[in-house]
């Protein structure tokens, strides 16, 4: 008689847990934060793409299109073609299924850069879909707060 009340307390305590919203024990921050590293910062683009990112992946950038394939085959000829380039992530947001990145990019050592901020979908362990928003870093500013 006694396993039973210590089951259903396990029970109840694991329904207490934050539960993983993609399926595969990893929650959407952490794939997100391999995906990005995988990414921006190791620059291995079809690698994190074909790990992380779903074959269906929606591409909300209207300068992108939309798909795993049209990903990969965009971004490896632009890193390539862009050896300098450097991202430094900043910081990783997650709400549930949605992970916003924000990040500084930049394609030499004296270029200012680029703040950008990535929103990802992630489902069952794959980025489904992308939204991102990228701003200059400015000369000057009217305040001293910093952009990260």
């Amino acid at each position: 008689m006694r396993k039973l009340p210590i089951t259903i307390a396990a029970l109840l305590a694991l329904a207490a847990q934050p539960a993983s919203a993609t399926g595969c024990g990893l929650t959407p921050k952490q794939v997100v934060t391999r995906f990005m590293t995988e990414f921006y910062v190791r620059k291995e683009v079809r690698k994190a793409f074909e790990t992380w990112v779903d074959p269906g992946y929606i591409q909300h950038n209207p300068m992108a299109a939309t798909g795993r394939d049209a990903a990969i085959g965009f971004l490896e000829p632009f890193f390539a073609g862009n050896p300098d380039i450097h991202y430094e992530i900043k910081r990783i947001i997650a709400d549930g299924d949605l992970v916003a990145v924000h990040s500084r990019g930049s394609f030499s050592a004296r270029d200012r850069g680029v703040a950008v901020v990535d929103i990802l979908r992630v489902k069952d362990c794959k980025v489904m879909e992308h939204w991102d928003v990228v701003q200059p870093v400015p000369e000057t500013s009217a305040n001293t707060n910093g952009m990260f």
